[in-house]
C-alpha cells in the first residue's frame, strides 16, 4: 500500500476525516513518512511542525517557540552529519513541551494536539539517538506525530480547509520539493 491510497481517501468527499486519521493509526492506510529515506521523513517532519501553508505553526497559532526548535532538530537529526550532543539536545525539548502540555486539553483548539506532536517527534528523536528506532529493522515513522498533527488540523479548521491542508501535507511527501544536503547544512549552519 502507498501513500498515493491515502491521498485516493482524501481526494474521496465522502470519507469523513477523522475516519481517515483513524485508518493511519492503526496502519489500515499508509502514512507519510512511513516510507523512504529516514533523511527524507525527518525532513517532512520537520515539515509537519513549521511549513508555511500546511505545517502546525501555520495552522495553529502561539505555538512557534515549540515547534521551531523540534523541527531544527528533526532538521539535524536527518542531516548524515550532526552535533555529537544532539540526543541531550532533544532532551532539553521534553520536559518545557511536557509542562506546557498540561496547561491545554484535548479537542478545543487544536493546541493540545500540536504539542503532543511535538513530545511524540521528540519521543522518536530520542529513540533514534539511543538507537531504538533501528529495533527489528525500522526506522522511526512517525505515525503517532502524523496522528496527532493531522488531528490538530481537523480540531483547528473547518472541514473542507482540514481536508485540504491535510491533502497538501500528503502531496509534500509524495511530491516534495528538492532540497540538497548543502543547502540543509548551510541553513543548519552545520559545518561540511
Amino acid at each position: 500500500m502507498t501513500t498515493h491510497t491515502l491521498l485516493d481517501e482524501l481526494n474521496n468527499p465522502h470519507r469523513p476525516l477523522p475516519d481517515i486519521i483513524y485508518g493511519i493509526s492503526t496502519g489500515a492506510l499508509p502514512s507519510p513518512a512511513s516510507t523512504g529515506l529516514p533523511a527524507e521523513r525527518w525532513q517532512w517532519l520537520a515539515d509537519l511542525l513549521t511549513h508555511p501553508l500546511w505545517g502546525m505553526t501555520a495552522i495553529v497559532d502561539g505555538l512557534d517557540h515549540v515547534c521551531a526548535p523540534v523541527a531544527r532538530l528533526c532538521q539535524l537529526t536527518a542531516h548524515p552529519i550532526h552535533p555529537l550532543n544532539v540526543r541531550e539536545l532533544w532532551a532539553a525539548e521534553q520536559l518545557p513541551t511536557t509542562e506546557l502540555i498540561a496547561a491545554h486539553s484535548p479537542h478545543e483548539d487544536g493546541h493540545w494536539e500540536v504539542l503532543n506532536t511535538a513530545l511524540e517527534l521528540i519521543t522518536d528523536g530520542l529513540d533514534h539517538c539511543n538507537g531504538l528506532d533501528h529495533c527489528n529493522g525500522l526506522e522511526t515513522s512517525g505515525i503517532e506525530a502524523v496522528t496527532s498533527a493531522f488531528t490538530a488540523v481537523v480540531t483547528a479548521q473547518d472541514a473542507a480547509t482540514a481536508r485540504t491542508t491535510i491533502t497538501a501535507a500528503v502531496e509534500h511527501w509524495i511530491h516534495p520539493t528538492s532540497t540538497t544536503a548543502s543547502s540543509v547544512s548551510t541553513q543548519l549552519g552545520a559545518a561540511s
